[in-house]
């Protein structure tokens, strides 16, 4: 189905009946990452969207950041006349979560994250070299048109990582997404909360679901063995359990 949100065409999927559950997917991902949790989750309105930029939703107008990507997601629930009880969010989504419910963009009576991406120990040498240049490069250019910078900039990603290159039109957002720290949030988020996490996770380590656990206080953890970022589709079962029992 689509839906115009923000002059943006948005691509969702609204299923079930009863409570209703909001979820929201990860960096380059879209709504179908969530298929197989979906078809255990019986009992519950199901809304979830393509974020923009990713799916079948159009790309977002300039230069995003996460508190942008929370308040897209606040006026597609107006549009919808939808107001969540549940919200689950899986990396980016977590980003936008935890983001969205610190600033009062929108709220929910249970939170859950799965594999939330946001609060990093510490960047990566990658990530420090990258800023480092990028700053220097900024001041020697500053008497000259923005774009020489983000020029600039886009040749350092090309050395230093290839997510940046990856993200395509999205490049300049993907750089705001990740490098802001929502520690500071997470600790001003008062929903009770069930992380999900799987023991081999790469791109979110357990370290940090440890880390947002000490944040959200009253905030539960569970870790499930033998899966890795998308644990949600590697043990579909286990997790739809745990939020089954999480949310009644």
């Amino acid at each position: 189905m689509k839906v115009i949100v923000k002059g943006l065409a948005t691509e969702y999927e609204d299923e079930g009946s009863g409570p209703v559950l909001l979820m929201l997917h990860g960096w380059g991902d879209s709504l179908r990452s969530f298929n197989t949790l979906v078809h255990r989750l019986g009992g519950y309105r199901i809304v979830r969207l393509d974020l923009p930029g990713f799916g079948g939703t159009e790309l977002p107008r300039g230069e995003w950041d996460v508190g942008d990507y929370a308040r897209f997601v606040q006026e597609f629930c107006t549009k919808l006349s939808v107001a969540p009880q549940f919200l689950l969010g899986h990396s980016l989504g977590g980003r936008i979560s935890i983001k969205g419910l610190a600033r009062g963009i929108f709220t929910a009576e249970k939170l859950v994250l799965i594999a939330s991406a946001g609060v990093a120990d510490r960047p990566t040498v990658q990530n420090n070299a990258f800023m480092a240049l990028a700053k220097v490069g900024k001041l020697m250019l500053k008497p000259f048109p923005r774009s020489w910078y983000l020029n600039l900039r886009r040749e350092l990603y090309k050395v230093t990582g290839g997510d940046y290159v990856s993200a395509g039109a999205l490049s300049e957002t993907f750089v705001n997404v990740i490098n802001e720290d929502l520690s500071k949030d997470a600790g001003e988020v008062h929903t009770p909360t069930l992380l999900i996490w799987g023991e081999d996770d790469l791109v979110t380590p357990v370290s940090e679901g440890k880390k947002l656990k000490t944040l959200i206080k009253g905030s539960e953890l569970q870790i499930l063995h033998g899966a890795g970022h998308f644990v949600h589709q590697q043990k579909t079962d286990e997790v739809a359990k745990l939020i089954r029992d999480f949310l009644v």
